[in-house]
């Protein structure tokens, strides 16, 4: 299989997975362990608004390479033809991007980026619980 012919929702959807396990299971460690504890303070930082948040402050650090960010870009034109429950559309796109960032790293196997970008995400997602 190319990589480089995934589409930008298809890397977003492998990254959200991939982030909402990393998230739960670094949650996990920090002893929260109650289903409903855990999967709320995991969804405030895998929900789109969390996420975008998350996205503003690494560009602001100016944590993404050149290739990075035309990953990133790719993410924000996806085409979405679902809608995020609690997020306009911008948002959405934005958590996308990040989602598909994510998506990609991982397919690609660069292993000690995902896992630099994955200790900032949980660093700032902490943040917002």
């Amino acid at each position: 299989m190319e990589i480089v012919t995934q589409n930008a929702t298809s890397l977003a959807w492998i990254g959200d997975g991939y982030m909402t396990l990393e998230i739960r299971r670094h949650l996990l460690s920090l002893g929260y362990t109650k289903a409903d504890i855990l999967q709320k303070k995991s969804a405030k930082i895998n929900s789109a608004k969390g996420q975008s948040k998350i996205l503003e402050v690494l560009e602001s650090e100016h944590f993404f390479n050149e290739d990075e960010k035309q990953i990133l870009q790719r993410g924000r034109n996806a085409s979405i033809h679902s809608k995020a429950k609690n997020a306009d559309g911008k948002t959405y796109l934005r958590s996308t991007s990040l989602e598909a960032l994510i998506g990609y790293l991982y397919l690609y196997d660069h292993h000690e980026r995902l896992n630099e970008l994955m200790e900032k995400i949980i660093q700032e997602g902490d943040k917002l619980c």
